[in-house]
């Protein structure tokens, strides 16, 4: 079983001192009330592998001499507890108090209702609990500043969406047998779709690097031509850096998608909708357009990308 968090204890040694007078015989209360916790966190899901804060208010009598957090999920899945150490934290002996714990998803509880549960320990021995519940989803892969150049352009201008790679023509092609192909999509320019990212089956993908070189000739020589598909969103900019989750990256991207084989006339802040060919899983992503240095076929496109894993 895969351990979760590094466990570790620091317990603070106390002394005490009693002092004794003659004429003062007071005897101290016992503390009677127990401890109190709670942990609470701002979102109802989250992704396999990513970091969730919990934050976590406390109230005793007698001092706080122990915190542990445990992690469960209704997958069956059960994981080692972690021991907060709270010298670290600064709350050792502390009677009320609130903190922060960083936590990373575990990815064994994929697809599951995850529950963070942590249990308080006072100087009388007296312990408190508190959980929270969240769903643990797919995470999705998020690429940045990914450049394609044109194609008069010596960059690399095909792209393997689930790995982050980039191709330029003859290892696109030679990548692209004639049982499969990495290869999702390329970026062109042209004198009316202008800046584009299209399907490797799309004509006009073929006709502009055709065009450009008759070498360059994509129906001839790639063995596999994949058919992704495309729309231009009405997603902004702030949609896309807002979507974190598998559900909203699927919900937004389907919900925009149809049977295109490029998205023609970008922008800087264009939002692309995309499915993968079935044969390369099916997979849904979107790209926003960051930058443009492209009016003639012989420049560049940046994009950011955020795609559904495929692990």
């Amino acid at each position: 079983m895969k351990k979760l968090f590094r466990n570790a204890l620091m317990l603070a040694g106390m002394g005490s001192a009693l002092f004794f007078t003659s004429c003062d015989d007071t005897v101290e209360e016992p503390v009677t009330s127990g401890p109190s916790v709670t942990i609470t966190t701002s979102e109802t899901s989250y992704s396999a592998g990513a970091t969730a804060e919990f934050d976590i208010s406390f109230r005793a009598e007698a001092e706080l001499i122990g915190a542990t957090l445990t992690v469960e999920s209704d997958n069956d899945v059960t994981f080692d507890p972690v021991v907060l150490d709270l010298n670290s934290i600064g709350v050792a002996s502390d009677t009320l108090g609130e903190f922060t714990v960083t936590l990373t998803i575990p990815q064994e509880s994929l697809n599951s209702e995850a529950t963070v549960t942590v249990e308080i320990e006072d100087g009388e021995n007296r312990t408190a609990q508190s959980s929270v519940s969240f769903d643990v989803v797919a995470s999705i892969n998020t690429y940045e500043s990914v450049l394609f150049g044109a194609q008069g352009n010596t960059e690399e201008g095909f792209y393997n969406s689930l790995d982050n790679e980039r191709y330029t023509f003859a290892e696109a092609r030679d990548a692209s047998t004639v049982n499969s192909s990495p290869v999702d999509f390329a970026y062109y320019w042209g004198n009316d779709d202008k800046n584009t990212l299209a399907s490797i089956d799309d004509g006009g993908l073929q006709a502009v690097y055709k065009a450009t070189n008759s070498n360059l000739d994509i129906a001839a020589t790639f063995g596999t031509r994949n058919s992704t598909r495309f729309r231009v969103t009405s997603l902004s900019p702030e949609d896309f850096d807002g979507i974190e989750s598998e559900s909203a990256l699927v919900s937004a991207a389907d919900s925009e998608l149809n049977t295109n084989s490029s998205a023609t006339n970008l922008s800087v802040g264009s939002v692309v909708a995309f499915e993968l060919d079935a044969d390369r899983g099916g997979y849904l992503g979107l790209a926003k357009v960051t930058a443009i240095n492209d009016t003639n076929g012989n420049g560049t496109i940046t994009i950011e990308v955020k795609v559904q894993s495929a692990e």
